[in-house]
């Protein structure tokens, strides 16, 4: 019910105000968790989209010499971006898993962009 003292036109009790502040802060938190949880797979997709044409590029023969050892960087890149898909119930987890993917997948494309502007 409104008072009609209340200059802001406020209604309910403190405690209805209170349990509705509260509801709508639970829904902002769902939200960001699943923007955060948004943005960590993507990252990990582009990682494990890498990680598998380094796979491929290695198994027909294309990274040999000084392009192996960065396109093996991609590839384990890759292979720890698939594993943050799998590791979602452990959070602690996911974070290493995805450091460690972007990481390796940043150190590949490096000596990738290196080699090549060495050869050429």
């Amino acid at each position: 019910m409104a008072r009609r003292n209340d200059p802001k036109g406020r209604r309910g009790t403190p405690e209805e105000r209170e349990a509705i502040a509260a509801k709508y802060q639970d829904a902002v938190a769902q939200l960001q968790r699943t923007a955060y949880w948004n943005l960590r797979s993507t990252i990990a997709s582009v990682c494990v989209f890498l990680g598998v044409f380094a796979i491929l590029f290695i198994a027909w023969g294309e990274a040999d010499g000084a392009r192996l050892v960065p396109t093996l960087a991609c590839a384990i890149g890759g292979v720890c971006g698939a594993g943050v898909y799998f590791s979602r119930p452990y959070p602690l987890l996911v974070r290493w898993l995805l450091l460690a993917a972007v990481s390796f997948t940043a150190l590949g494309l490096a000596g990738l962009a290196i080699v090549a502007g060495t050869s050429s």
